[in-house]
C-alpha cells in the first residue's frame, strides 16, 4: 500500500492511497473459494461448483465488495500510519473509474486538528472571585419568592409605582379612529412600561375616571395602526390593582416542600441553594477569564471549518429553538465569529486536557448529578435518568472535564483573589455566559 498526504490549505488534507492489483485479486480469490463451498447453483452439488461459474455469477460482486472493504480498512490504516488527528469523517473525494482491473487508487478530504505544541499557563494572570452569601441575600431571596406569589388586588385610588393599571382607548390619527369601533383594552405595569407619556396621563385618574390627551407612540407598540405615530387619545380607567405579596407564614413556608413550617429551615434551603448558584457562578467567571486568556496566548489559530460550521449550526437551532421556530439554512452564518471562538477556546481546553494526562474524575460526574437531581422533587429519579441516557452522561462528564482544567490552570498560572459581593458574582457571570 503507498500512502500521499497532501496540504490542500489550512487543516484540509488529501489522502491518497493506493493497493496493489495482486492484493485486491488475492482477496476477490479468497473470497470466491470460500463462496464456492456454500453457495447452491442448479445442476451442481453443493461445494462442488466449478470456480469458473462461481466467477462468472458472483466475480463483479465480489470484487466490489472487497474493494469497498480494502478502501475502508487501507484509509484508516493510512490514518494511523500518517499520525493523523482528524477533526472531521474522511470523504472520499476521487473513486476509481474501473475496479475490475489495476491497482485500486482513491483519495480522501479530511480536516486535522491543528498542532498547538505544549500550552504554557505559567505567565497566565486570574482573578479568582472571594465572595458569600450574606443574610441580605437571603432576604431578597426570600422577597423574590414571595413577589413570585403576590396577588393583584383592587384600589380605589391613583396609581403608584408597581401598580397595575387596566384602561380602554380609542385614537384618532389622521388616517382614522383606531380601532374603527368599539374600543381597546389594555394594561400596564406603571413605572416599568416604558411608554412614560402614557403613564403620565394615567397617574391621576382612579377606576372611572375619563381622560382625552394627545399621546405619540413608540415604534414597537402592540397597534400597528398606532406604532410610531400622534394620536388624540380617549382614556378610560377600569381598575386600579396593587401587588399584595403573601405573609412568610406557615402554609406559605411548607408550600415549598418544608415539612415543618419553619422559617428558620426555610432559610437555610436558600442559603444552601445560593451557595451552590454562587459556586457555579464563581466557576464561570473564572472560566471565562481563563479561556479569554488561553485565545490571547494564540491568536491567529486556525481552526477546523467543519467543527466551526457544526457550531454555528448548533447555536442557531438553540436560539431557533427558544424562539419557538425551526431553524433557517441561513440563520449559522450569524454565529460563525461566535463559533470559531467557541471551538478555539474547546480546543485549547482539550489540548491541556491532553497534555497533562487530565482524565474525568467520575465521582466529580456522580456529585455533579447528585446536586442537578437535588433541584427536583424525586433526585433518585432524576440520577436514574441521567445514568441511564449516555447523551446526558456525557454532557455532564464534559462539564466536569472541563472544571477539571480550570482546576488544573488555577494551580498553575497567577492567582490573585478578588472580594465581590455575591450579586457582583451572578451579574458577571450571567453577562459572560450571553
Amino acid at each position: 500500500m503507498q500512502v500521499s498526504v497532501e496540504n490542500t490549505g489550512g487543516l484540509e488534507r488529501r489522502v491518497t492511497v493506493q493497493i496493489p492489483a495482486a492484493e485486491i485479486q488475492q482477496k476477490v480469490d479468497s473470497r470466491l473459494q470460500e463462496l464456492s463451498k456454500k453457495v447452491k447453483i442448479k445442476g451442481f452439488r453443493p461445494g462442488r461448483v466449478p470456480m469458473s461459474v462461481v466467477k462468472q455469477r458472483y466475480g463483479k460482486q465480489v470484487r466490489a465488495e472487497i474493494a469497498n472493504e480494502t478502501m475502508q480498512a487501507s484509509l484508516q490504516q493510512a490514518i494511523k500510519d500518517e499520525n493523523l488527528r482528524l477533526a472531521s469523517m474522511p470523504q472520499v473525494d476521487q473513486m476509481p473509474d474501473d475496479i475490475s482491473q489495476g491497482d485500486l487508487t482513491f483519495s480522501a478530504l479530511m480536516e486535522v486538528y491543528p498542532e498547538l505544541g505544549t500550552v504554557d499557563v505559567s505567565g497566565m494572570e486570574v482573578e479568582r472571585p472571594q465572595s458569600e452569601v450574606a443574610d441580605e441575600d437571603v432576604d431578597d431571596m426570600l422577597q423574590t419568592l414571595r413577589d413570585q406569589r403576590r396577588e393583584w388586588v383592587a384600589v380605589e385610588r391613583t396609581p403608584q409605582k408597581n401598580d397595575q393599571v387596566m384602561f380602554e382607548y380609542v385614537g384618532h390619527t389622521e388616517e382614522g379612529r383606531v380601532p374603527e369601533t368599539g374600543h381597546q383594552v389594555l394594561g400596564i405595569g406603571m413605572g416599568v412600561s416604558g411608554f412614560d407619556s402614557l403613564e403620565t396621563a394615567l397617574q391621576d385618574m382612579k377606576a372611572g375616571d375619563e381622560s382625552e390627551v394627545e399621546l405619540e407612540f413608540p415604534e414597537g407598540f402592540r397597534e400597528p395602526a398606532l406604532a410610531g405615530k400622534k394620536a388624540r387619545v380617549e382614556l378610560k380607567v377600569t381598575k386600579v390593582s396593587e401587588a399584595q405579596a403573601p405573609e412568610v407564614d406557615e402554609e406559605f413556608i411548607k408550600s415549598f416542600g418544608i415539612e415543618d413550617g419553619s422559617l428558620e429551615t426555610l432559610r437555610k434551603e436558600i442559603r444552601s441553594n445560593l451557595e451552590r448558584e454562587l459556586k457555579q457562578a464563581s466557576t464561570s467567571l473564572v472560566k471565562v477569564q481563563i479561556i479569554e486568556k488561553l485565545l490571547g496566548l494564540m491568536p491567529d489559530l486556525a481552526v477546523p471549518e467543519g467543527m466551526v460550521r457544526q457550531e454555528a449550526a448548533s447555536l442557531a437551532a438553540r436560539v431557533a429553538s427558544q424562539a419557538g421556530r425551526e431553524p433557517a439554512p441561513e440563520d449559522a452564518t450569524a454565529f460563525m465569529g461566535k463559533a470559531g471562538e467557541r471551538v478555539k477556546a474547546g480546543l485549547l481546553m482539550g489540548e491541556i486536557s491532553r497534555q497533562n494526562n487530565i482524565r474525568i474524575d467520575q465521582a466529580r460526574v456522580r456529585n455533579a448529578i447528585e446536586t442537578i437531581a437535588q433541584t427536583y422533587e424525586d433526585p433518585n429519579e432524576v440520577i436514574h435518568l441521567y445514568y441511564s441516557n449516555p447523551q446526558l452522561t456525557s454532557q455532564v462528564e464534559n462539564i466536569v472535564l472541563e472544571e477539571q482544567v480550570v482546576d488544573w490552570v488555577l494551580e498553575n498560572a497567577k492567582v490573585s483573589p478578588k472580594e465581590m459581593k455575591f450579586k457582583e458574582v451572578i451579574s458577571g457571570a450571567s453577562g459572560a455566559s450571553r
